[in-house]
Parts: structure tokens; sequence; C-alpha cells
């Protein structure tokens, strides 16, 4: 037992040395270069250095009375040991006080009137006042602002002297022989009076207060967060939240530990010695936890461009228009970094689309044909229907619609039927669209919950190097089960093609993939293969974008790093703690391939998070099967829309969104409609003065309900006449595996015509 400790306390004490010696070495480097320091970071870098200080002497005396104790079979103390027990309980006193006082100097200490003079730059971008002004915090002022953490360091003190002279004081204590080894007569008659037990239980309390005044201070700040645009609370998130789930993990260990020490078999030899000699899982947590803050709080001296490619990477676009612009503006910003100028961009424009397809291909043909079925579509707003059957969309979204973002003309369909999967794929002008549907049967169901492994087709790389490519097989056989692949492949390529040849010229095809949960997954797959094919059939000018809502991770980390190779244009849209996407990493075995972009509710929004950002907004054991549902993600992302006019978005907000809406009929009748959002209201309160608008919000904008599109009423057995000749055809023969729908959509007004055909796999 005590060569365990002595080992494990030495290499606890070796990752302390190591991580102060490049701490301070960093601290020192940025003071030699001359970097400019905020107070704030002044302050930090000083309380994470004491605190890493104070864990290293913390481990000294750790490992000292255990390494006397394993030298010889039986020491006299001589006071030695609780002497060392002493030193000990001093430093973790100390270290409880930092905790707090990390906490409290994230209050506010002055809160400035909100004028013209104090107004922060992020809020003068914006349009609006800072929420709080130019408030400081208690990090901002003084040392002596920080004495009511102060407090309760004396007392808890003084509670370990008491322990420390009374039992020292007994005979048990200066000069008695300790043993390595007890035997059980031996480790259960340590004679423990009750001043002993009274001490235990007051430091016991003590630290619960700590903990909890800790736990307080942090959790009160982050909430104060999400009333503040992100971008101006970046830093102190990220901070804040790391120390909160960091002080978690102590706060827990401390606790289990004593409780299992003292309070579960009280006079247990045993636990005298942990407690004086000290408690070993309490010096791994509090070393790892440490060493954390530390590398987090180190400061980074990067050449230049460096750090404006890591700002650029996370730049995006609202509106398809100003991609290029930004794009451009990117690469003369950043010309030393080659790289940077191959990175892609995220597009809010394209995001809004692509969920509606998302919306879209859920209810597109979704009541389940039958031999001798047959169906017609009926032109304006009138509802889809199928002969025969009781089959009303149930939804407000339409084709024509969908296939309007994008002046499309031509759109087919296909349901495989052994796995239920389905697609819809549009095409026209410049741009194709496809779109799978998600989980909805059980089907789809029993494909999601085949988590095993499998090769990616054709099978290459080695498995025992990590180069072998391995995908979700539930997904894989969804993608490829009755030839559905092949017949969504072949029929991109055969749009590309129809698109360039009615322009007349070899101009880039943009290729768009989406869907959601299953659909996104499949979106990858389908992304991989589309992209090469057109290599394949040299078409490398047609461009492959995917963008994935509530996507699982589809493939190990050899299939990311080949799709990300093949397919750099995709990106993972996540709401907040969407419980698909937030677990299903299995360890190493699955990898997200593309970027990620995370929403929430409140209306933040970060483009390609460092891995940093992404875990600190991940909520331990608060994953929530809620967020991964479309109608959230449809909510969330209209919450960022209405962020912006509220002072919560980003500098260039309420600009972009009115660029959008100008940009988008679609975008705009759903701001005016369902938000109460109008242009010519959104232009005037962005032009008007910040200082004389008497609502920092625009006023009459809300959010609409979840899932309004939805149309929430029953479906009756339906007597619809045979529909006309001329748009409707039989389906008698839907045992055949995969089953294609086409039509092709007039754009002038004429409603919706045309053929509708099957494709058999």
């Amino acid at each position: 037992m005590y060569a365990w400790n002595v080992g494990v306390g030495s290499a606890c004490w070796l990752l302390m040395t190591v991580s102060l010696i490049s701490f301070v070495w960093h601290v020192l480097d940025a003071i030699r270069l001359h970097k400019n320091w905020k107070h704030r970071q002044k302050r930090s870098v000083a309380l994470i250095m004491v605190e890493g200080v104070i864990q290293w002497v913390n481990l000294t005396f750790y490992v000292l009375p255990n390494s006397m104790l394993l030298s010889q079979a039986c020491y006299i103390a001589s006071g030695i040991w609780f002497w060392f027990g002493f030193a000990r309980w001093t430093c973790w006193n100390t270290i409880f006080t930092l905790f707090l006082v990390h906490a409290y100097s994230t209050r506010v200490w002055k809160q400035q009137e909100a004028d013209n003079s104090n107004v922060s730059v992020a809020a003068i971008e914006h349009g609006f006042h800072s929420p709080a002004g130019h408030s400081k915090l208690v990090m901002d002022g003084p040392w002596t602002l920080l004495w009511p953490c102060l407090l309760l360091w004396p007392w808890f003190q003084a509670v370990i002297s008491f322990g420390w002279i009374h039992n020292a004081a007994q005979e048990h204590g200066f000069g008695r022989c300790i043993k390595p080894n007890f035997t059980e007569a031996e480790a259960s008659h340590c004679g423990v009076d009750r001043a002993t037990l009274v001490a235990v239980n007051v430091i016991v309390a003590f630290a619960v207060l700590y903990f909890l005044a800790t736990f307080t201070l942090l959790v009160s700040r982050l909430r104060s967060y999400r009333k503040l645009p992100y971008t101006f609370v970046q830093v102190g998130l990220v901070y804040n939240t790391l120390q909160l789930w960091l002080r978690l993990v102590v706060m827990t260990f401390f606790v289990f530990c004593m409780v299992l020490l003292w309070l579960v078999q009280p006079g247990w030899c045993t636990s005298q010695n942990f407690s004086w000699l000290g408690l070993m899982p309490m010096q791994i947590v509090m070393t790892a936890t440490t060493a954390v803050l530390c590398y987090a709080a180190t400061p980074r001296t990067p050449q230049e461009h460096v750090a404006a490619s890591a700002v650029w990477l996370q730049e995006f676009a609202w509106t398809e228009a100003d991609k290029p612009i930004k794009l451009e503006a990117r690469a003369s910003m950043v010309p030393k970094d080659a790289d940077l100028a191959c990175q892609p961009m995220f597009c809010f424009e394209t995001m809004m689309k692509l969920l509606y397809w998302s919306c879209f291909v859920y209810d597109h043909m979704k009541e389940q044909l039958t031999p001798g079925t047959g169906f017609s579509i009926a032109s304006g707003n009138q509802e889809q229907k199928l002969e025969g059957t009781s089959f009303t969309a149930r939804t407000s979204l339409s084709l024509d619609t969908a296939l309007s973002l994008y002046n499309m003309t031509d759109s087919q369909s296909f349901w495989e039927l052994q796995q239920d999967t389905r697609c819809l794929i549009g095409w026209g002008g410049s741009t194709v669209v496809v779109a799978f549907r998600g989980t909805a049967s059980m089907k789809n169901a029993l494909a999601d919950l085949q988590a095993w492994r499998i090769a990616h087709p054709p099978v290459r790389g080695k498995t025992w190097l990590g180069t072998r490519p391995m995908v979700h097989v539930g997904f894989l056989k969804s993608w490829l089960a009755g030839g559905l692949k092949l017949k969504v492949v072949n029929q991109v390529l055969e749009a590309v093609q129809q698109c360039k040849q009615r322009s007349g010229s070899d101009q880039p095809i943009t290729v768009l993939i989406t869907g959601h949960s299953l659909g996104g997954a499949l979106a990858t797959l389908a992304a991989y293969d589309i992209r090469k094919q057109l290599l394949a059939n040299k078409q490398s000018n047609s461009k492959v974008v995917c963008c994935a809502f509530a996507a699982p991770r589809t493939g190990n980390h050899a299939f990311a790093r080949e799709y990300n190779a093949m397919v750099p244009d995709t990106w993972s849209v996540i709401n907040d703690q969407d419980v698909v996407t937030r677990e299903g990493k299995l360890l190493f075995l699955y990898k997200r391939p593309g970027q990620r972009v995370i929403l929430n509710a409140a209306g933040h929004m970060m483009v390609r998070p460092t891995r940093m950002e992404a875990s600190v907004q991940k909520t331990t054991g608060g994953q929530s099967v809620r967020h991964h549902l479309l109608t959230s993600y449809f909510h969330t992302i209209l919450s960022v829309v209405l962020a912006q006019f509220s002072g919560l978005g980003f500098p260039d907000g309420m600009e972009g969104i009115i660029r959008l809406a100008e940009a988008s009929p679609y975008v705009k009748d759903l701001l005016q409609t369902e938000m109460g959002m109008s242009l010519p209201e959104m232009r005037a309160f962005c032009q008007s003065d910040p200082a004389s608008r008497s609502e920092q919000a625009l006023p009459g904008a809300h959010l609409p309900s979840k899932g309004f599109w939805l149309i929430k009423r029953p479906s009756a057995p339906s007597t619809a006449a045979t529909p006309r000749a001329s748009a409707t055809r039989r389906l008698s023969t839907l045992q055949k595996p995969c089953v294609g729908l086409k039509g092709t959509s007039d754009r002038l007004g004429k409603g919706q015509q045309g053929y509708w055909g099957t494709a058999w796999g």
C-alpha cells in the first residue's frame, strides 16, 4: 500500500513539477517579448501559479512520509508524521480558499452607467450599449477586494490545529510505531475519541461550505453570460466553465474520500493513517486538475499570421453573396498562411435553405403507397393527396418552395423499401440539392442501433495501423440497400450534366447535400461517394458541400481523415446538448468529420469552435433528446436570427440578417409572417441612433412556436375522385426494392406539372 503511495505520489510530483516549470517559462517568455497583458490575465496567471506551487508543496509532504515509512518496517514518528499531516491539511485549506478566490473574482465590482463613453467596442459595432457598460469585476480591482474569501481560512485552520494538537498529545501520537501492514484486529482498535470525530465532521462541513460558495458563484456568473453576446463573453465563458468542471471533480472526490474513511467506519486505523499520510485519490485528482488549469492559462506567443488564421477560421458569411467577398478578404489579410486559403467558410443562408429541405423531405410522399395506388399533385397551394388513401400533407412546406430556393426546376425522389430510406434530389441553374430523410420508422431505428463497425467499401488500409476506414453498419446498409447508392450518385451526375448543358458552359456546379439525424449520416456517406464519382468523371470543378443537422458520427478516425480530404466543405450543425451529436463517440471508435457549428436557444452560435470551447459547452449528464428534434433545431436557428436584434448578436449581425432577407424571398417571408420582423422595420431599427432607442430589441419581434410549419389537424379517410390522367400514373409493382418518383416544375407560375414515373432497383 505504501509502495503505491510513493509510486503514484512521485508520478504526480513529477507531473506538477514539469507543469509549473513550463508555465513559469512561458510567462517569463511573454514578459521578455513585451506582450500586452490585460490586468485580468495577470491576475488569473498569478492565482493559478500560486495554486500550482501550493499543490507542489502538498505533494512533497505527501511523498516524504510515505517514503520514510516504506524504508523502515517500523519507525518512531517523533512528531514528524503529524507535522507532515498538518502541513498537508494547511495546503488543502489554502487550495480551497483559492477555489473561492477564483470564483469570487468574477463578481461585478463597479457597475458603471452605460452612457456613450462606457460602451464596449463590440457593443458599438452591434449598435447597442454594453449590457453592463464597462462593468469592472473584482479581479480588476486591488487584492484587498478579496478579503471576504479569507473569512473561512482561519476557522478551518483552527480546526486543523486542534486536531493536530489533540492527536499529538495522545499517547498513541508522538512516539507510536507505524506499521506498514495491520492485522484485522489491530486495524479496528485505534481508539478514536469523540473530539477527533467532531474535528473530522467540522472539517468536512467547512469543505462543503467552501464548495457550495464556489459552485454558487461560478454558476451565477455563467448564467449571466447567457444574457450577453457570445463574442463579448467568449473567453470568460470558456474559462469559468472549465473552472466549474475542475472544481466539481475535486469537490466530489474530497467529500467522497472523507465520508468513506471517517463517517462509514469511525475508529479504523487506516482512516487515521490516510488522514495524516495523505489521500492518494485526492492527490491524483488535484494534480490532474491543476495541471489542466496551468495548461489552459499558459500564455501563448504564436506568430502573428497563425493567431490571425485562428480568428479567420471562425469567420462566417451571412449570405451566399457575401461568401466570396469574405473569402477574398481572408486570403488578403493572411497571405502567409497558404493552408488558410483552402479552408471552407460557413454560410448562414445555405444552412437555412438546407434546413428547409431537411424538414420537407420528412413529409415528401410520406404515406406508404400500396399496389394499385396512384397519386396526383394539385397546382397552387392545394394539398397533396393520394388516391384512395387518407394522405394529407402534414406540413405547410412545399416542393415548389424547396425548388425555388435555388431556382431549380427538376426533382427526383427515391424510396428504398428494404431499409425505408428516402431521398429527394432537386436540380436546376447551377445547383443540385440532395436531402435524406432521418429516422421516421422502426426500420430506421433498427439501422441506428447497429452501431458496430464495418470496413468502408472498397476495403483498404490496415486495421492494426489504424488506417482502415470503418463506418457504422446500420448507416452503410441504409445507403447501399436496394442499389440506392448507385441510383442517387448516377442521378446527381446526370443532374450536374444537365445543368451544364442548359447553361451552355462548363460553369462550376454546386452539389449541396443535407439531412437530419440518420439523414445527416447518410448525407456524409453520400457526399464522399458523389465527390469521388465527380472526380472520376473529370468534373473536379463541381463543388460538393455537406451541411448535416443532428448527424451522429459515421465512421472512425481513418474514415474522417479520408472524408475531410475528399469533402472539406462539410458542416455539422449541433443544437446545444443534442444527445445524438454529443454522445456516440464510444471512446475513440468514432470520429466526426468536417467542422462543427454549435448553437443554443439563447442565440449564441459558435462556428468552428476550438476543442476547449466545444468541450466546455457540453453539460455532463445533461444531454437532451428534445434538443435532437428537428423542430428544436429550427427554433434554435431562428433564435440566432432574433438575437441579432436584441443585443446578443454578432458585430455585423443586424446588417447580415437584413442582407439575408433581401437576398432570399423565403427568409424575408419567414421573418415577416412568423417572427414579426419586416424588412423596413429591421432597416429602420438598424439605422436608428442607439442612444435614442426606447427599446434595445426590435419592437414586435418574437420567436415562432416550435413546429410552426406543422399542420396539426386530424386526417380523415379520403374519397377523392380519380385525378386527371395527365398528372397520374399507376404504381403496381412496389414489391421492388427501390421506388423513384420524378417530377418537373415550371417556375413561371403555371403551377406544378409534369410526369411521375418509377425507377426500379
